[in-house]
């Protein structure tokens, strides 16, 4: 394994795992909405698909 910075890798592992896991929350929110609140989250979701839920939910308090 000469010339490979592993801590690079593990970097690397950790953002794409980061990653994984925001979208898995975002596609998540989206199970616990019913009824208008559902339309409104399904179309944001699909108009912003590079929002953090951070993100997310800060549109989301300040619509309701």
């Amino acid at each position: 394994m000469k010339d490979i910075d592993l801590n690079a890798h593990i970097k690397k592992a950790i953002e794409a795992s980061k990653e994984i896991m925001e979208v898995n929350i975002v596609k998540l929110f989206s199970f616990t909405l019913r009824d208008n609140i559902l339309e409104w989250g399904e179309n944001f979701v699909q108009d912003h698909p590079n929002y953090t839920f951070k993100e997310l939910e800060q549109k989301f308090c300040k619509f309701f």
